[in-house]
């Protein structure tokens, strides 16, 4: 018998209402997982990339030109260029020159960079949407800032063990004279005391954190200013620590550093690190064995195959560089290994370890120094004072931003 079915009765066509429900939320949820796991995945990127060029260009304010602050110096066009080798979901962040700037750190020093990339509708390049437009969203955007610090350091795990004489302020036998590579440091007699001879002796003023003294350093009192210093060219001689009284400039004593004995320790520690960390004001161990280290100088330096040298080949001595100062070009590594720290001391204070016999010499301050080449006729390291990479450490004495040649990078932001 044939019925009369009333409206709302026949429940064909139902599924379609709940599978339109269900695909509408799977549609959000898929757009949840695929679109917001597109903006956390981009998130991270773009964090790398404001993290690698604030590293960059923090690395160039402290190795190349502190004082060049503009759109074509090497800190913003580093920060830059490293900014855009990071990409964000497949293309490079929008990064303009104002997103690259500089100003007070967090601890309230002047030496930070910041900053700032972006993927964004505001700047024509958003996010890519994969299933939002249903669900209205047309676009989505990410940027991220980073803020990289130059710290000023006073330790080095790298010495070489060699214990330069610090520059001094000449007096005799012209009062004043300039300070040239052929001064030597007029003071004493022949037996290591103060010569009545010499009325208006050289003077030596040890680095501290209030001054950088009579000694090398690259910078002005600002940080940012290069001197003279700053790649001089020297010339390193390893000399008789019982016999000499007048240094010269370049003057060496060889070092006995941390546990080393004899000429291969001494070689070795010359061709690589010795992994044990120094600060200024810590006591040098004076290598007080026979001979003068000429033959292992030379070899460490040039000769060996594994020498200084030899360990990258194609570095050299660009004077073009930083403004004509000049700096390391041609390297085969960020930072070149022959570019090495080397130990400055008081003259005052090795003539007296000399006098006396005493076994260490106290570390004055750190430099920078690139192993240029090693002169036969002289005997003589060749190289040129830069800045480099060093270490801090509580305690350790503190040249200040002008004296210091040690610069270490860290992102604070």
């Amino acid at each position: 018998m044939n019925r009369l079915l009333r409206a709302g009765d026949d429940d064909r066509g139902a599924i379609l209402v709940h599978t339109a429900i269900a695909l509408l939320a799977l549609v959000a949820f898929t757009t949840f997982v695929a679109d917001y796991g597109v903006f956390w995945a981009s998130r991270r990127q773009a964090q790398n990339s404001a993290d690698a060029a604030a590293l960059a260009g923090a690395v160039a304010l402290a190795f190349d030109n502190a004082a060049d602050l503009s759109d074509t110096g090497p800190a913003k066009e580093s920060a830059f260029a490293e900014s855009q080798r990071n990409f964000i979901f497949g293309q490079p962040p929008d990064v303009q020159h104002t997103d690259i700037s500089f100003g007070t750190c967090p601890d309230g020093s002047a030496n930070c960079i910041r900053v700032d990339v972006y993927r964004s509708a505001q700047r024509g390049n958003p996010l890519p949407m994969f299933f939002g437009y249903f669900v209205g969203l047309t676009s989505q955007s990410v940027q991220a800032t980073a803020t990289a610090e130059v710290h000023y350091d006073n330790a080095s795990d790298c010495l070489k063990p060699w214990a330069v004489i610090d520059k001094w302020d000449e007096h005799w036998p012209d009062d004043p004279a300039p300070w040239t590579t052929d001064s030597t440091y007029d003071r004493y007699d022949k037996k290591g005391n103060p010569d009545p001879s010499i009325t208006t002796p050289d003077v030596y003023i040890p680095p501290s954190e209030e001054s950088f003294g009579t000694g090398f350093h690259p910078y002005e009192a600002d940080g940012v200013t290069y001197t003279s210093d700053y790649g001089r060219r020297l010339a390193l001689k390893v000399g008789n620590a019982g016999t000499d009284w007048d240094y010269a400039a370049g003057w060496f004593s060889a070092l006995n550093l941390f546990d080393s004995r004899g000429g291969n320790d001494y070689r070795n520690n010359i061709k690589g690190c010795i992994g044990v960390t120094y600060k200024i004001g810590d006591e040098l161990p004076i290598d007080t064995a026979p001979g003068n280290k000429v033959g292992p100088t030379s070899q460490a330096t040039a000769t060996d195959t594994d020498s200084l040298i030899n360990q990258d080949p194609g570095a050299y001595w660009d004077t073009s560089l930083n403004g004509g100062r000049g700096g390391v070009a041609g390297s085969a590594f960020p930072s070149s290994p022959r570019i090495v720290a080397i130990p400055l001391v008081n003259p005052d204070a090795m003539i007296l370890a000399n006098k006396n016999g005493l076994a260490t010499v106290p570390l004055a301050n750190i430099a920078g120094f690139f192993v240029d080449s090693y002169d036969n006729s002289s005997k003589s390291v060749i190289g040129y004072l830069v800045t480099m990479q060093g270490k801090y450490v509580p305690g350790g004495g503190a040249p200040g931003p002008g004296g210091t040649f040690l610069r270490s990078i860290q992102l604070v932001r």
